[in-house]
């Protein structure tokens, strides 16, 4: 654990779990990756966050550092306030050892699966879940890609219709007006109550991650889904796409892949 070196892309409501969680488990060296600060609706799901802190003002990596900090000091830190598609977040996931993805992006999310690929980067991968329609269901889940066969595309876990939109377009995006899939209107200005299913959602991908780097287990879990309204988590045992692009084709390309393209079209996300 001490060895590893992880970036985290999201330090929000599943990416501050994560943080606190790698570094009580002592990671070595921890690379925190968002462009944002912290907002009013925030404070109900921001493990970190304290009431003290200026909105606007505060940016989300300071929040991530100081609880790194906070749990252990020998933790290197490493602070990207820049958007995933910045030449620095690039650099710093293609020099580190694992990617935790915890973004609300579809445009994102393909981003990374690409990126973690060409260049062989474990990459976990969450995201929470809320439909409001009767009965209401919520929850989560993690994808992981671990060693190029399984990824959110194969799996059928990514929107590429959407995260298509997102890297066009992203002022049309519905994660604009959508937060874990409530309507910003219903929400005003509270955050959505998840932070017990961020915090389950986390746990999970932590802990299959802590199970594989140590050796524990040597085949990944690729697919865990949180079903909050039943009560339980499923294991979803399908083969993946024999012939995925994303994670058999791209997987080792490195440069070759041609993943900066993203930088050089200045994406705004």
């Amino acid at each position: 654990m001490a060895a590893a070196k992880v970036a985290v892309v999201g330090v929000g409501g599943l990416g501050t779990h994560v943080v606190q969680q790698l570094a009580l488990l002592g990671i070595g060296r921890l690379a925190l990756i968002d462009p944002e600060e912290l907002d009013y609706t925030n404070f109900n799901r921001y493990i970190g966050a304290s009431y003290d802190d200026p909105v606007p003002g505060t940016l989300k990596v300071n929040i991530g550092e100081r609880l790194v900090k906070q749990i252990n000091p020998q933790i290197q830190v490493t602070k990207i306030p820049k958007s995933l598609v910045s030449r620095e977040a690039f650099d710093v996931i293609i020099a580190y050892d694992y990617v935790f993805g915890c973004v609300d992006r579809e445009g994102l999310r393909l981003i990374l699966t690409e990126l973690c690929a060409a260049y062989s980067k474990p990459y976990l991968d969450l995201a929470s879940d809320i439909i409001l329609e009767p009965p209401p269901q919520y929850g989560g889940r993690v994808c992981i890609a671990w060693d190029g066969h399984g990824c959110l595309i194969c799996y059928g876990e990514l929107d590429i219709a959407e995260a298509q939109i997102d890297l066009m377009n992203p002022e049309v995006s519905r994660d604009r007006e959508n937060i874990y899939g409530i309507p910003r209107e219903v929400l005003d200005k509270a955050g959505p109550s998840v932070v017990s299913i961020n915090g389950v959602v986390a746990s999970l991908s932590v802990t299959e991650f802590m199970l594989l780097v140590t050796g524990v287990r040597n085949e990944p879990r690729k697919l865990l889904k949180y079903r909050a309204h039943r009560g339980g988590v499923s294991i979803v045992t399908q083969e993946p796409t024999p012939d995925c692009y994303y994670c058999t084709a791209l997987w080792g390309m490195a440069d070759t892949a041609d993943v900066h393209r993203y930088l050089r079209a200045e994406i705004k996300l």
